[in-house]
């Protein structure tokens, strides 16, 4: 992946993605439902930082900014 398509692929999907999961576990109503928010962001960072070819640790420091 060249880096224009990485960056609109970390820009319009991954940091939208990320942050849509990251409002629903700010707005489940019980633990059940926010393990499950918790456990879907997990997996999904995992995969969309393996795409990018980045640790997980560094592209989560990018969709907090």
């Amino acid at each position: 992946m060249d880096i224009r398509r990485k960056h609109h692929y970390y820009k319009y999907i991954v940091k939208r993605h990320l942050n849509d999961i990251k409002a629903h576990i700010g707005q489940s109503k019980n633990e059940m439902e926010k393990s499950y928010y918790r456990t879907h962001y997990a997996a999904q960072l995992s995969v969309y930082a393996k795409a990018l070819g980045v640790q997980e640790r560094i592209l989560e420091r990018f969709i907090q900014k």
